[in-house]
């Protein structure tokens, strides 16, 4: 029997908190795009990280639509002023699964099996 890849249970206890799809890593590859940006198109491989292939709200010829390769011609995506968009900061703390806690570890540096 295998065990789920860590990014891929990260991601399923973390939605239970709803705010979005939680990445392992979220740092965006650097050498194709600085930021996610509304209507990126990409996918999540098996380290956790989102790739984007290109925006469809950029024209299909835009250099940043082609750095993984050229894309086939599209007519770009425009649904207006995105008014519903939103910017949300997470507030500083401790983020968790509902199964999980938060323990101080003061100076037991060792592990020891669980009580039943």
């Amino acid at each position: 029997m295998s065990e789920d890849p860590a990014p891929d249970v990260y991601s399923v206890q973390l939605s239970s908190l709803y705010h979005g799809y939680a990445l392992w890593n979220p740092n965006p590859v650097k050498t194709i795009y600085d930021q996610v940006s509304i209507g990126d198109v990409g996918y999540v491989n098996r380290t956790g990280t989102f790739n984007r292939m290109f925006n469809v709200t950029l024209p299909w010829n835009d250099a940043s639509n082609n750095k993984l390769g050229q894309a086939e011609p599209y007519t770009p995506l425009d649904c207006g002023k995105f008014v519903n968009s939103q910017e949300t900061r997470f507030v500083k703390g401790d983020y968790y699964t509902p199964n999980v806690s938060s323990v101080k570890n003061t100076g037991n540096t060792f592990a020891q099996v669980p009580r039943e």
